[in-house]
């Protein structure tokens, strides 16, 4: 149809403009391949005209497109001139055109077709499992973000304030509202599916990972040892920034790896890293069970500090180590007492059970992260009663998972490491462990303590 030419009419009526005559010219709306002759000669004889288009104010973006994209298009094919007011009326703004007669009348038609043409907006609701919405958000809401960007939807995560009393859905599910057209909102329905059966497909891995892991016996230690043995590693460091000062907002599911009192203790964070970690101990497992590998990844010396690759006697799997002390320089009979930096225990090991750690063995950051617990006089909840009692309450080396959350951190030398609120919820009722501890008699909460259960 280029060469088609469109005339119009205006007719001032009352200060109101009347359309006429413009049959076909939606066919040309944002067609680039369509040539639009309008009649603006000066041999026309007509005159230029101002008219302005009422838009509301929920399609503006959209009228106007990315960057002026859409107006600037209709500019173009009709050589007018479109502005926007910023003032809001009534829920829409005012839109001026400017141009000879059927130049407006033109672009003024393709202004509110493309009002009209915008989709309906709807609003619907799903329900997800809440062990699936940390996913769905990401790292910082990276996550969401995309969603969002990629179906067109906007997506609102209940909030905990939010939810309705009495709850008139399962407790272990979230509700997440999605505003759009249907397409958009169908489009961003599938990917939060695929979220949730990727969540729900990790958490397979990880249990069939923790099956594979052994018992880890409490190592009994005294103070001295202690201070000598803990961590180097930084729980602030980034290889852990899900335990950094941010994160205090929120639960976090994590396994009790290892306790020295009910006090202090490691865990490891539930995740991507948990098979991963499964992963790599199979790999050493492997690898280092060959004699002649273990001859070839040999030390003649030890020193403290280093990183080593170490045999852990219960179960014979290979772990990465740090060496906190060398009991014997030299020869077959020499025991080096090793720190498992992926679960926090020590163990005295014999020489021919430590080799050299190959440099790709690295590639996972260390999963131990060392914690004392939150709301309790950390000297009241010593001895063995109540490390027992601390063990029992969160599963400890059992690798089930509790939620914890950061409350706090203590000055350790040169390092912080956070203090932990721990609930179970694996039960009927959730249990908060320094609750129970101190409802026991083996602890003695700190002053000022304020136990909160929620752990949404």
């Amino acid at each position: 149809m280029a060469g088609t030419r469109i005339t119009s009419l205006l007719i001032p009526v009352g200060g109101a403009v009347l359309l006429s005559g413009l049959a076909g010219a939606a066919y040309y709306y944002f067609n680039k391949e369509d040539e639009v002759e309008t009649n603006t000669s000066k041999s026309s004889g007509q005159r230029c005209v101002s008219t302005r288009v009422r838009v509301p104010v929920d399609v503006v973006g959209l009228v106007i497109g990315r960057q002026g994209s859409n107006i600037k298009l209709i500019q173009d094919r009709t050589n007018t001139k479109i502005d926007f007011s910023d003032e809001e009326v009534d829920g829409h703004r005012s839109c001026s055109i400017h141009g000879s007669e059927d130049s407006v009348c033109l672009a003024q038609q393709l202004i509110l077709k493309a009002v009209k043409d915008q989709p309906v907006m709807e609003t619907k609701e799903m329900l997800v499992p809440q062990v699936a919405v940390g996913r769905i958000i990401g790292r910082g809401g990276n996550a969401i973000r995309q969603l969002s960007h990629s179906t067109g939807a906007k997506i609102i995560v209940e909030r905990e304030e939010d939810r309705p009393i009495p709850l008139n859905y399962p407790e272990d599910m979230k509700k997440i509202v999605l505003k759009g057209s249907i397409e958009q909102i169908e489009a961003a329905k599938l990917q939060l599916l695929q979220k949730v059966a990727e969540e729900e497909t990790m958490r397979q891995q990880i249990s069939a990972s923790a099956a594979n892991m052994s018992l880890r016996a409490r190592t009994r230690q005294t103070n001295q040892e202690t201070e000598a043995n803990q961590s180097p590693v930084s729980i602030g460091s980034p290889n852990h920034e899900s335990l950094s000062p941010g994160s205090s907002e929120r639960f976090l599911e994590a396994f009790v790896s290892a306790v020295e009192s009910a006090a202090h203790f490691w865990i490891q964070l539930v995740g991507p890293q948990s098979v991963e970690l499964d992963k790599l101990v199979t790999e050493m497992t492997e690898y280092y069970s060959n004699e002649e590998t273990r001859e070839l990844h040999s030390l003649d010396k030890v020193k403290e500090g280093s990183m080593v690759a170490a045999k852990f006697l219960d179960d014979n799997s290979w772990y990465r180590g740090r060496v906190c002390e060398c009991l014997e320089e030299e020869g077959k009979g020499r025991q080096v007492n090793v720190y498992y930096v992926d679960f926090g225990d020590t163990e005295i090991v014999k020489g021919d059970s430590v080799c050299e750690l190959r440099t790709d063995f690295l590639r996972l950051s260390f999963q131990a992260m060392e914690c004392f617990l939150a709301n309790i006089i950390p000297e009241s909840a010593k001895g063995d009663k109540a490390a027992d009692a601390f063990e029992e309450l969160t599963y400890a080396a059992q690798w089930r998972p509790v939620m914890v959350k950061v409350v706090g951190y203590r000055q350790e030398g040169e390092g912080t490491i956070p203090c932990v609120q721990i609930v179970d919820t694996n039960g009927p009722e959730d249990v908060e462990v320094a609750e129970e501890l101190v409802k026991r008699g083996l602890a003695e909460y700190a002053n000022g303590t304020s136990i909160s259960t929620s752990t949404s």
